[in-house]
């Protein structure tokens, strides 16, 4: 009777520490589910207005989604960034979104991020040569700079057959950046046939051979003053004193069109050419309301946002996310979200800009 009691007792203790051992299992099982997803965001400076947007509407989004969001900003140097998309991937981050400032320098920072297991999306500027990259979001590159260069076609006439020849002077951007060459090649593809015609000469004869030449006319970092500083001297050496007419710049966008504003007041031309610009920032809007700069091309960074956290919240949630194109970034085709950019001016403002509430009436300087 003693040892079937003491029996008995063994097999009760056992199934206690059975229960026990089970609720452990089932206690860390819903713990681990619990964990927040975590994000980190990598962007490439806050000197420009769109930076600092794009960053705390992509932060926004992800952490409607309940997710973990770091967000940093580089300061426009290589070095830092790369730093700070390391110490996230030391921190075990789910997935790191990267806006970069020269995409081949950073690619080793992607592949570091990517072998400590986190998913890499390229943000508005691919990250070349490496494999790290499992995602690319942005617009359509060339697009932007078509919009730009058939602006400047249709505001001088060479469409409905006026015969010039016109004086125009071309800028692109950061040398170090991806981006730069695809929007120089929209618009080139544009430009260039009148160039040729005779339509459009640049008294500068800063012109690239090639489009793949386009760093040669390139302004460091998208730098504003460094924008202005180049066009004073053009503008200096060309068309200071009625020696010529300056009819339109390619400012690729709004920082150095803003730049160009400057250089031409600073000359005293008395007049501003057509200047295009990219980004819709709140100031080259205000210049457009004044008839100071031409145009910008508007990509709602909202927009770009939201695909971008629907990407992640699909990998989160185990699904294919939905893209619609490859890019190559040199090592492979990358799948790619490419969303369509608006040419905005003086007369869609409203509609394009304040109507959609991108911006207030009064910031756009209505």
């Amino acid at each position: 009777m003693k040892k079937l009691m003491k029996g008995m007792a063994a097999l009760g203790t056992a199934a206690i520490l059975i229960s026990m051992a089970g609720c452990g299992s089932a206690r860390s099982q819903s713990e681990s589910s619990d964990a927040k997803v975590s994000v980190g965001i990598s962007m490439p400076e806050q000197q420009l207005e769109r930076w600092q947007i794009d960053g705390n509407n992509l932060k926004k989004k992800l952490e409607s989604y309940g997710y973990s969001v770091t967000l940093q900003y580089a300061d426009g140097k290589t070095d830092q960034q790369s730093s700070q998309i390391q110490n996230m991937a030391n921190n075990g981050v789910d997935y790191v979104v990267i806006a970069s400032i020269d995409g081949t320098a950073t690619g080793s920072a992607a592949e570091q991020a990517k072998a400590a297991g986190a998913k890499v999306i390229a943000y508005d500027r691919m990250i070349m040569n490496t494999d790290a990259v499992d995602y690319y979001a942005t617009f359509s590159l060339t697009e932007v700079g078509k919009m730009q260069g058939e602006y400047i076609v249709k505001k001088l006439g060479l469409d409905s057959g006026k015969k010039g020849p016109f004086n125009i002077e071309l800028m692109s951007g950061s040398p170090t950046d991806n981006n730069a060459k695809y929007y120089y090649q929209g618009a080139w593809s544009v430009l260039e046939p009148y160039f040729k015609s005779g339509a459009l000469q640049s008294k500068s004869g800063k012109v690239p051979k090639t489009v793949d030449d386009y760093r040669s006319i390139g302004i460091d970092n998208w730098d504003q003053q460094k924008g202005q500083n180049e066009m004073e001297n053009r503008i200096n050496s060309f068309y200071s004193n009625g020696t010529n007419h300056l009819d339109a710049v390619l400012a690729p966008n709004d920082a150095l069109a803003r730049g160009t504003v400057q250089a031409v007041q600073s000359a005293g031309l008395g007049y501003y050419p057509i200047i295009t610009g990219q980004d819709a920032e709140q100031a080259s809007v205000q210049n457009i309301v004044k008839g100071q700069q031409s145009m910008t091309v508007y990509k709602d960074t909202r927009k770009l946002a939201t695909s971008t956290a629907n990407l992640i919240k699909s990998l989160v949630e185990g699904k294919t996310p939905e893209t619609t194109s490859t890019f190559p970034n040199g090592n492979k085709d990358v799948p790619s979200i490419m969303l369509t950019p608006v040419s905005v001016d003086k007369s869609n403002v409203k509609k394009e800009l304040v109507d959609s509430g991108y911006l207030t009436a009064s910031e756009a300087g209505l």
